[in-house]
């Protein structure tokens, strides 16, 4: 799931995809030993997340909630966190954050023998989209797939950012000495969802966004090659409210365009269809009372409807059906921006929103936060899943919440489900799912 910022980072322009050229100083493996991707619901060594550059909105700690998902996964599995080398250029300060990040530790009770840290350079915290994406061969060995990155269509594939990030996967694969598979395709690990049998499910609006020159045959070669899976469904749609911020506001419930989307990716899986086990997939539904009341729930009906009628049809690898499990949508959540959150800056300084779907100059924005009940982490013994009630917001709000809760502990009756307020992430356009990504445990 997935977005960037940086105040530092030089945004070059154009929305558009020109060209898929991988720049990056490894020899990428162009033959790949036969490959499986291990679902997310298999057994984990670690989960890798980024330690936060910046605040999506002034005063919302990412940093916090970051160590808070530590503390409710060190029990089970390892932490293998990024953490920036010394950068006097860019401000940053290995022991600095160091000492930041073990201050919330003690805070948090993150026992430091389940964390790793890591010198590799970021801009940002989408690990499930630049991170290192783990595949198993037929050795029992782990490699890394590598698929290139355009910053989720708002960069040119060689702006700095777009370089820079995707460069992240190669720096893990070069400190673990594994082998690194790499593809001049785009495609984010947010965007992908695998049942571990050979079966993934894409979003083909996405996919065909970052890569307009290929066909829907030619990716899924690329995606057999790289993560070895030998079936594919393509759903047509993403939500609504994650539809790219360049490409135009969403309305009000007067039918007024004035709603920003905030970095979001174009359409993510990981925001409304999930994997439960090899069998079970979890989709978002949206009631027709929901779609009267608003205009923005009202696409979004329309959308996973198509989702679910292509659900209901689609067979996994063996040519067997799939368990379908409705979830509900999560509250639509609308915020202020200003100059000087990190999002705001970014909106504001892109050149492909400033094309096609400009901020008023140096004014606030209305937004819309990228709520979901989808967009939650599986690892060992947990389900790290997001909640949006909190004193003051609407009681229908925390029904929504437990209705989500009762149908993912209902779905995973072996993990315990562990649930945070995730606004701090999701008005960057993503969720805990978007900032985390996990590492295979590998039994012998």
């Amino acid at each position: 799931m997935k977005k960037k910022i940086g105040f530092y980072v030089l945004l070059v322009s154009s929305a558009f995809y020109l060209g898929c050229k991988k720049e990056n100083n490894a020899t990428p493996t162009t033959a790949v030993s036969k490959v499986r991707f291990p679902a997310e619901f298999e057994p984990q060594e670690s989960v890798w997340m980024g330690w936060p550059t910046y605040e999506n909105k002034a005063g919302w700690s990412v940093e916090e909630l970051h160590v808070q998902i530590w503390a409710a996964l060190a029990p089970n599995v390892y932490l293998d966190i990024a953490v920036n080398p010394d950068n006097p250029e860019k401000g940053y300060v290995y022991e600095d954050q160091i000492k930041r990040i073990k201050e919330l530790m003690t805070k948090y009770g993150v026992p430091e023998a389940k964390v790793r840290f890591h010198k590799i350079a970021h801009d940002d915290v989408w690990w499930r989209d630049m991170g290192p994406i783990y595949v198993v061969n037929e050795k029992k060995q782990l490699e890394i797939a590598d698929f290139a990155f355009n910053g989720w269509g708002y960069e040119a594939d060689n702006s700095d950012y777009s370089l820079a990030e995707e460069k992240i996967d190669e720096k893990v694969a070069q400190e673990a000495k594994l082998k690194f598979n790499s593809s001049s395709m785009i495609s984010e690990g947010g965007n992908r969802e695998f049942n571990g049998k050979g079966t993934m499910i894409v979003v083909e609006k996405v996919e065909k966004q970052r890569n307009p020159k290929m066909s829907k045959a030619q990716m899924e070669a690329e995606y057999k090659r790289l993560l070895g899976v030998s079936h594919v469904i393509w759903l047509p749609y993403g939500r609504y409210d994650d539809d790219l911020t360049f490409k135009s506001k969403l309305p009000n419930e007067k039918g007024v365009k004035e709603i920003y989307t905030v970095i979001t990716t174009g359409g993510h899986i990981d925001e409304h269809t999930r994997f439960a086990n090899p069998t079970t997939i979890l989709y978002t539904e949206i009631s027709a009372e929901e779609a009267k009341k608003d205009p923005i729930a009202a696409e979004n009906k329309r959308r996973m409807d198509a989702n679910l009628a292509v659900l209901k049809q689609a067979k996994d690898q063996d040519g067997k059906a799939f368990r379908l499990v409705p979830m509900p949508s999560a509250p639509a959540i609308l915020e202020t921006l200003k100059p000087g959150d990190g999002v705001y800056d970014y909106l504001a300084s892109n050149d492909s929103i400033k094309l096609q779907n400009p901020l008023p100059k140096d004014q606030p924005i209305k937004v819309i936060l990228a709520s979901s009940y989808l967009n939650f982490l599986i690892s060992n013994k947990v389900v790290i899943a997001q909640k949006f009630w909190k004193p003051g917001a609407p009681e229908a709000w925390k029904k929504l919440d437990e209705k989500a809760l009762n149908i993912l502990q209902a779905t995973f009756p072996d993990r315990k489900v562990i649930t945070f307020d995730p606004r701090a992430i999701n008005i960057g356009g993503g969720g805990i799912h978007c900032n985390t990504q996990q590492k295979p445990l590998i039994k012998y």
